[in-house]
Order: C-alpha cells, then sequence, then structure tokens
C-alpha cells in the first residue's frame, strides 16, 4: 500500500495555546517540500490526505488546519465543498494573481462562512481587493522592519482583522511581536514542522476515469454513480470515510455508498473525481491526461453533430481509448477492469461501428504527419476538434 505524508506546524495564540496547524505538503518522511510536484497537485493531495486518508480530527484535534490555496482552487471555489466552513482556515498565497475570478471565489468562500488569511502579507496594493475578506493576515516578519510591523498591525486592528506573525525564532521577537499586539505565532521557536505519516488505501485510475466519464453524462443517475463508486472498495472506503466525518455534519452515520452518493449529489460527486484525478494521475505526463479528454469531447461532438443517440457513450469511448497507457497496460487487458458493453469493447479494441470510425479519425487529426487534405470531412471534423481542444483547456484548468 502507498503511504502519505503530512507536514504540521503548530500556530500559537498569544496565551501559548495552539490555535491551529498550517499543513504543509510532503511527499516523502524528509521534512522538505518537493518542488517537482506542481502546487495544485500538492494542495489537492493535502487535502485530500488530510481530509479523507487520516482523517481531519487525527491531524488537528479540535485546532484550526491551515491550508495554503493555488489560484485554481481560488478561482474554482466549489473544488472546496469537502471542508466543512469553521473548521480550517484558508490561506491565499502570496503568488496569487488577484483577476476578477479571484476576488469572487474568495468572496463566495467567505460567503459560505469560511476564514480566509493573507498569506506573507507584503504588498498592500496587489491585496487591496482582497483586504476587506480576509480576516486573518499573515506575516512573515523577516520582511519587514519592527516599525512596518507594529504599523500593519495597527491597520489590521482598525480593520478588524486578526494579525499572525511567522517565522518567529527567538524570545526576544515573540515578547515583542506579542506587546505590538499580535495575536497569533509561527516559527522555529515554538516547533519545526513535523510530519506525519500513514498507509492509503490504492488509487484506481480505472475507477476514477470510469467516474468522470459517467459524470459528464447528465442522464447518468444517481444510483449508477453509486453504483460505480461501490465497484472500488477505495473509492468507497475514502467516500464513506468522507460522508461520516465532522466535516459534513451529519447526526447519523452512512452506511451505504448509495445514501453516502445520494447526500454527496451530483456536483459534490463531480468536484470529488476531479480531486482524486489530482491526486492519483501526477505520475503520468498531464498532456496524456488532456488528450484523453479531447478525445472524449471530440466524439461526443461529432455525436450531437451527426445527431446520434447517446453522444455520452461516444464521451466514453474517447476517454477509454488511452486506458491502456494512462495504467501501464495493454488497452484489452485494461478494459477488463471496466464495466463496459460488448459495443463499446468492439468499437475500442476491433474499431467496429461509429466510434470505431470516430477513434480512426482522431488518429488522422492527431498526425503531424498528415495534411489537412488526408482527414476526411476537415471542413467539419477540424473546427469540431479544436473545439474538444478549448473545452479539454477549461477542463484542465478545472481537474
Amino acid at each position: 500500500m502507498t503511504a502519505f505524508y503530512i507536514g504540521r506546524q503548530p500556530i500559537l495564540d498569544a496565551e501559548g495555546s495552539t490555535y491551529g496547524y498550517e499543513i504543509l505538503f510532503r511527499s516523502t518522511e524528509e521534512n522538505y517540500y518537493d518542488a517537482s510536484v506542481d502546487g495544485d497537485t500538492a494542495t489537492a493531495r493535502v487535502l485530500v490526505d488530510t481530509i479523507v486518508e487520516a482523517g481531519l480530527s487525527s491531524i488537528v484535534g479540535s485546532s484550526k488546519a491551515f491550508f495554503n490555496l493555488t489560484q485554481r482552487f481560488l478561482e474554482h471555489p466549489e473544488m472546496l465543498e469537502l471542508i466543512e466552513p469553521g473548521t480550517c482556515v484558508l490561506e491565499v498565497l502570496e503568488d496569487v494573481q488577484v483577476t476578477d475570478e479571484v476576488v469572487a471565489g474568495v468572496s463566495a468562500l467567505r460567503a459560505m462562512g469560511h476564514i480566509i488569511a493573507l498569506d506573507d502579507f507584503v504588498d498592500e496594493e496587489q491585496f487591496a481587493r482582497l483586504l476587506p475578506l480576509a480576516q486573518i493576515i499573515k506575516y512573515d516578519i523577516t520582511q519587514h522592519s519592527k516599525d512596518d510591523l507594529i504599523a500593519h498591525r495597527l491597520k489590521d486592528a482598525e480593520a478588524g482583522r486578526l494579525s499572525l506573525a511567522e517565522r518567529v525564532e527567538t524570545l526576544e521577537e515573540y515578547n515583542e511581536l506579542k506587546a505590538a499586539g499580535f495575536q497569533y505565532f509561527q516559527g522555529y521557536y515554538f516547533a519545526k514542522p513535523k510530519v506525519v505519516s500513514g498507509v492509503k488505501l490504492p488509487q484506481n485510475k480505472v475507477a476514477i476515469l470510469q467516474l468522470l466519464a459517467q459524470i459528464s453524462d447528465p442522464n447518468i443517475s444517481i444510483e449508477v454513480l453509486a453504483e460505480t463508486l461501490s465497484h472500488d472498495i477505495a473509492l468507497s472506503v475514502r467516500t464513506l470515510r468522507y460522508v461520516n466525518s465532522p466535516m459534513c455534519g451529519l447526526k447519523s452515520e452512512v452506511t451505504s455508498i448509495r445514501h453516502a452518493a445520494l447526500m454527496l449529489g451530483r456536483e459534490p460527486i463531480r468536484n470529488w473525481v476531479t480531486l482524486l484525478v489530482l491526486t492519483g494521475m501526477d505520475d503520468k505526463p498531464p498532456e496524456l491526461m488532456k488528450m484523453a479528454l479531447a478525445r472524449a469531447r471530440f466524439c461526443q461532438l461529432l455525436a450531437q453533430y451527426r445527431s446520434l443517440d447517446n453522444d455520452a457513450m461516444y464521451f466514453t469511448i474517447g476517454l477509454l481509448s488511452l486506458l491502456g497507457v494512462l495504467i501501464d497496460s495493454e488497452l484489452d487487458v485494461a478494459l477488463k477492469q471496466v464495466s463496459i458493453s460488448k459495443e463499446i469493447s468492439d468499437q475500442l479494441l476491433l474499431g467496429k461501428g461509429v466510434g470505431g470510425e470516430m477513434l480512426a479519425l482522431i488518429a488522422q487529426l492527431e498526425s503531424t504527419e498528415l495534411g489537412a487534405d488526408a482527414v476526411p470531412d476537415i471542413e467539419i471534423n477540424g473546427p469540431l476538434y479544436q473545439k474538444a481542444i478549448a473545452w479539454t483547456e477549461v477542463m484542465f484548468e478545472i481537474i
């Protein structure tokens, strides 16, 4: 089984009690950030590992969990529905570009009841639009003079914000900042980050991809989604852990996947699957996942253009056409792990029917050696393929 690693560093209040823990991404038991993992994947893995694999209370107890959020998570706050408002502090990282989408996302999170913090705050002009939404401002004290820190604290007090001093390394610094009115403190003077580890269930990429295909079909019922969830033990256990966690605030325990799916609903399941895709496909080049999604969308668009029944089936055919590559297996072997009909299987493996024709057409569109003249009906298929690529880029921004 695969291990998970989570870094945590305590955040204390002025009385010396633990207010919360900053939750940090770690990929091994070594206590450092793995820069080879992109920020979006790191955030997703920290959220899933802390809330689902380990259980939030086992990591922070009754204290607050501080999570760093990247640009994409702020622009798509729906991805954070697994976090119960009030239990965590959501940090806007210092390198976030304050776009209209970020402001809208942070506003939505604040309206839900989440606590918002601005991390490593330096440039007041840069974060001017987010300051009215923040309840906590974090200052790396190595980036400010003592006078500036006092001035910032006075501004926060006037605005009703709380101030947190980071990188406090001596008793003298702690006493001076406490005297200046800072409410929270974090740094090596109190404790270095500690790595917490555990064993997580292996991720089934096949089940996740099948869920991703199904969730794109508006005609698929919650019952069918529940059936797919229940086919994989890891997905089932993770889903039940989440639904029964204090994060969901349910008064009675959920014991069945069907009940869990009904409690979550379609959109939260979509967001849940998206997080699992982020955490489970990081061993493959992103372009592979993009290619699979582009194939899926092209097949669906072409089916719609031709007024074919069940365009979602063609989405599935396009998506599963790269399943073998994604799970390091031959396609015929990989498809045995997926619950699909013989009709779909024949189109994927034997090139039969409309689906087989579409996959052959995709091969021509993807080829860099063939010119446009070699692609049938290029005036129709070309624009559809471009639409599929554009859709994929938007989807990948979310995934």
